[in-house]
């Protein structure tokens, strides 16, 4: 252990960097019944931003009003994908001192707010912590639940695991053990081209993949974006129903990362993937 260990609570959200802002918004409702709960602007990152529910999940856009910011040079960069997740953490303070500690790079830094790493000093985890609850958050209010989603025509009931394409998979897992405190490897799984190992992260599983062959999807992906975020998997009540769901909405689908999985062309999603497995 190098210092201090990160004490994560749970998954806050995940972040999707966009260009089109009502209509991502517009699509997430359509696709997966997401739930608009907050809308703001960040005049110091100059972006706008909403946080959205989906289930258990939650989703937040950010679109950048200029391309020289970090958040509007990323998406001038790689354009619209997937950009960080966020983590939970009761003392941001303390959080700063374990990221230190390791020599990461914190690039945006509101004491009492949040923070956010530098990737490259991460394998390619672009990690936001914050100690704060998001403002009308609907997870806590009481009598809450994700009822109405198990209901919805694609049938979500939880989150599988959030995917991070990395180079070196045993090294990343190291990494990461090493940082978050209670973290542990829950399984190692080969695949068509690529190895999987799923790391339970408090009430989540951050997934890191790394490919076998230099011509494969996550090789692809990493020459294109470099080491980052490379999809979220829902898990659904039934694949079936969900893939005609999704095909009626006019989406197309493609095989997923792993067998019994399916996946949203990352196109008609604004630059990310959404996979589905029961």
């Amino acid at each position: 252990m190098t210092g201090p260990r990160l004490d994560v609570t749970g998954l806050a959200h995940v972040n999707h960097l966009v260009d089109d802002f009502e209509g991502t918004t517009a699509r997430y409702a359509a696709a997966f019944g997401a739930q608009e709960y907050w809308r703001g602007y960040d005049r110091e990152q100059n972006l706008d931003a909403n946080l959205s529910v989906i289930g258990e999940l939650c989703v937040e856009l950010y679109a950048p009003r200029d391309r020289t910011s970090l958040v509007g040079a990323s998406l001038q960069r790689f354009g619209p994908g997937w950009h960080s997740f966020e983590w939970r953490v009761p003392d941001l303070a303390a959080a700063k001192a374990a990221l230190d500690a390791r020599g990461v790079r914190v690039t945006t830094y509101r004491p009492g707010e949040f923070l956010m790493t530098h990737p490259a000093d991460c394998h390619g985890m672009l990690l936001e912590l914050c100690p704060l609850d998001m403002p009308n958050d609907p997870h806590l209010e009481p009598g809450w639940s994700a009822e109405p989603w198990h209901a919805h025509p694609l049938g979500v009931v939880g989150l599988n695991a959030i995917s991070v394409a990395v180079r070196d998979r045993e090294a990343a897992t190291a990494w990461l053990l090493d940082l978050v405190e209670g973290a542990e490897v829950l399984s190692t799984e080969p695949r068509a081209e690529a190895d999987a190992t799923g790391v339970r992260v408090a009430d989540h599983v951050v997934e890191l993949v790394q490919s076998r062959t230099p011509e494969g999807p996550v090789a692809a992906y990493i020459e294109r974006y470099g080491q980052r975020l490379r999809s979220v998997e829902l898990r659904v009540l039934d694949l079936g129903r969900a893939a005609k769901y999704l095909t009626r909405q006019g989406l197309s689908l493609v095989p997923g990362s792993r067998e019994g999985a399916i996946a949203i062309s990352a196109e008609d999603m604004a630059g990310v993937r959404w996979e589905c497995a029961e």
